[in-house]
Parts: C-alpha cells; sequence; structure tokens
C-alpha cells in the first residue's frame, strides 16, 4: 500500500515513517508539513495513494478540514496528542483508526492491520455487488442505508419524498 504522512511536527513524521519501515507491505510515497502540500500531492497522484496517516492539529487546516476537502479520500490513520477528537473521527467513513500520541509500535501494528483489512474489503465489495445486482428497470423497490442498514423500500408506498438538510 502507498502511503503519505501529513503532520506539522517533524519529529512525529520522522517516527511515522520509521513505524512505516518496519511494514514490507507499506511504501511511503511522500511526507508533507501540512495539508495543502498534501492536497498538492494527492490531486498530481489521483489513484496513487492508499493511507493517509494524519495529523488533526496543524496550523491553518485541521485533518478534518483536509479529509473534506478532498474527493474519495484514501483510507485515513488519524494521529494526535489529543484524545477528545476520537468520536468525531469515526463521524468519517474513510477513517480507520485514531492512533495518540506517543504512539507505540503494537498499536501502530493494529491500525496498519485495520487499514489492510479495509483495502481488501474495499477490492473485494464491487465484484460482489456487480454479481448480484443487475439494472432492472421493472423494478418495485429499492434500498435505502439507515444507519448502516439497508432497508427495503416498496415504491409503491412512497407518498412524498421530502429533502431536509443532508436528509431525505
Amino acid at each position: 500500500m502507498n502511503c503519505i504522512i501529513i503532520d506539522d511536527e517533524a519529529m512525529a513524521r520522522a517516527i511515522i515513517a520509521h513505524m512505516i519501515t518496519l511494514h514490507p507491505e507499506l511504501e511511503l510515497a511522500g511526507e508533507f508539513e501540512n495539508a495543502m502540500e498534501g492536497i498538492k500531492f494527492l490531486n498530481q497522484n489521483p489513484n496513487g495513494v492508499n493511507l493517509i496517516f494524519l495529523d488533526i492539529h496543524m496550523p491553518g487546516f485541521t485533518g478534518f478540514d483536509f479529509i473534506q476537502t478532498i474527493k474519495n479520500p484514501p483510507s485515513v490513520i488519524l494521529i494526535t496528542a489529543d484524545k477528545n477528537f476520537a468520536i468525531e473521527a469515526f463521524e468519517y467513513d474513510c477513517i480507520v483508526d485514531y492512533l495518540v500520541k506517543p504512539i507505540t509500535e503494537d498499536r501502530f501494528n493494529k491500525a496498519v492491520k485495520k487499514a489492510e483489512t479495509k483495502k481488501s474489503l474495499d477490492i473485494e465489495k464491487p465484484s460482489v455487488l456487480h454479481s448480484q445486482t443487475q439494472p432492472d428497470d421493472t423494478s418495485t423497490e429499492f434500498y435505502v442505508n439507515i444507519d448502516r442498514r439497508l432497508i427495503k423500500i416498496d415504491i409503491s408506498s412512497i407518498n412524498i419524498i421530502e429533502a431536509k438538510g443532508d436528509y431525505i
């Protein structure tokens, strides 16, 4: 997996880079001291990064701002000294883990395993979905994702559809 590090602290980048070298499945493609440099790199290499090690607290542009800015973000492992953002972090589907500084090798290994599992599941999903769902113009139902569960809705049972903010 190609990965990058985005952290404003040089020492933190060096530690993460060293831990990455202990994983032959990881290839460090770049290190960046701010989110804007990371965005430029991702724009120049749209399919070249599978995993981002991302600091939350950076001057001018937080890690969350970074995630919201990029389209289809790859897997992200957040790295921070602040435990207070853990709940907010998992609101984003791309975030696979949350590491609190100082990072231990065992905890880093666990986070990398989670990212590898997510990558393998993402690769398997399209083929499974493609083989199970065939486009059909005569379909009388569709599925809606509600609280990470698929709910079947019969089209004939719909009286009205209303949009409110991010919800329909």
